[in-house]
């Protein structure tokens, strides 16, 4: 035990499970050989009577680097605290960040680039974080980003009127047709299901019994933080990138999906004027 002490330098306060020993002559010999073994040590240290439970308290001084110091070195990222901000952290930061841009940007509308999870702080629960932000600033906020972006990416892509940034920050159109990963049931549409496409929510009616698969929907209702889909009947295999049609009893290949701004695989465009006002 003191070897294994002195091999991986172990120091500090250190307590030391013996076994149960009922006679007090047997812990008088094993704490005898201890210290014994520890007047070897060049390092200071200093040892406490056995307690009645059979454990040793002691102290050790530590005078050289331990393995881990040894074998590693500090993280260039964190300096080797070993953690980061949360989303929530950098959400707060941002916030001041936005607040100061609506300040120095006359345009009403700005699109913002950040990472996903660090937008959902904003437009989750309602978006109520961003519309309060909004109310105070008089401003329109925007997110575009993907899961690939450091949690501090914060970038201006563009400053604009409110149809303009609209336009660019939508990542689908009404009517388009998208192939997507449904992930989980949603929250409190009971048998709907959800999508994510880089951070937005596609919510996918009757999709519940089809969570973990890839379907292809069809978007019906288009927001700034979330979209409305219904899921199509006539589905393909699995990984097809065609459809076929049975008009008139016969079978017909349609052309290649392209993909997505945002991931998603579309079959269709639709008319960028075909939306309606989005929905919050």
């Amino acid at each position: 035990m003191v070897r294994q002490l002195r091999l991986r330098d172990i120091g500090g306060i250190i307590v030391i499970d013996f076994i149960d020993m009922a006679r007090s002559r047997n812990r008088d010999a094993v704490l005898k050989l201890l210290r014994k073994a520890l007047d070897e040590d060049r390092t200071k240290t200093f040892v406490v009577e056995i307690s009645p439970l059979g454990l040793v308290e002691m102290t050790r001084q530590n005078v050289t680097d331990g393995v881990r110091e040894i074998m590693t070195r500090p993280c260039p990222t964190c300096d080797g605290e070993g953690v980061i901000k949360s989303e929530e952290t950098i959400a707060i930061e941002f916030e001041r960040r936005m607040r100061d841009l609506a300040k120095e940007i006359e345009a009403e509308a700005i699109l913002l680039q950040i990472n996903p999870r660090v937008g959902a702080e904003f437009t989750g629960n309602d978006a109520r974080v961003l519309h309060a932000i909004e109310e105070e600033t008089g401003k329109w906020f925007h997110f575009e980003g993907s899961e690939g972006l450091p949690l501090d990416h914060f970038v201006v892509l563009l400053e604009g009127d409110r149809e303009q940034v609209l336009e660019r920050a939508l990542p689908f159109r009404e009517g388009e047709e998208v192939h997507v990963e449904i992930v989980e049931p949603h929250m409190y549409s009971p048998g709907d299901a959800v999508a994510k496409v880089d951070g937005y929510i596609i919510q996918i009616k009757g999709g519940t019994k089809y969570v973990g698969e890839k379907r292809v929907v069809r978007i019906d209702e288009v927001g700034r933080t979330s979209a409305v889909a219904s899921l199509l009947d006539a589905v393909g295999p699995a990984g097809s990138d065609v459809e076929t049609s049975t008009d008139d009893g016969d079978d017909v290949e349609s052309r290649p999906r392209r993909r997505g701004r945002r991931g998603g695989r579309r079959r269709s465009s639709a008319k960028a004027g075909s939306a309606s006002s989005p929905p919050e």
